[in-house]
C-alpha cells in the first residue's frame, strides 16, 4: 500500500495522468442516548498529480457559518454543512 502514496504508484485504471495518494482522511460520528443510537462515518482520498505541489490554504473560522460544496461542472451539491459554534 505504501507505493500508492509515492510517485510510483499506478492508478493508470482510473485516470491517464500520474496520480499518487496524498492525503487519507477518515471521520466517524457515534451518539447513544435514551431515544436510540445515531451514526455515521466518511472517507475521502486526496490524489494529486505527481508533478503538483500541494497548496496550503488556512481559514481563520471566527463566527458560524453555512457552507456548500458543489461540482463546478454538474452545480450538483455534493456536501452541506454549518459551522454553529466555532470556539470548539
Amino acid at each position: 500500500m505504501k507505493i500508492a502514496f509515492e510517485g510510483k504508484a499506478d492508478f493508470s485504471g482510473i485516470s491517464s495522468e500520474h496520480l499518487h495518494i496524498t492525503e487519507v482522511k477518515h471521520k466517524t460520528f457515534v451518539e447513544v442516548n435514551e431515544t436510540g443510537t445515531e451514526a455515521a462515518a466518511a472517507t475521502t482520498v486526496i490524489m494529486s498529480r505527481n508533478i503538483q505541489r500541494k497548496i496550503v490554504v488556512e481559514m481563520l473560522v471566527d463566527r458560524p457559518f453555512f457552507f456548500a460544496i458543489r461540482d463546478n461542472h454538474s452545480g450538483t451539491i455534493l456536501f452541506m454543512g454549518e459551522i454553529t459554534n466555532p470556539e470548539n
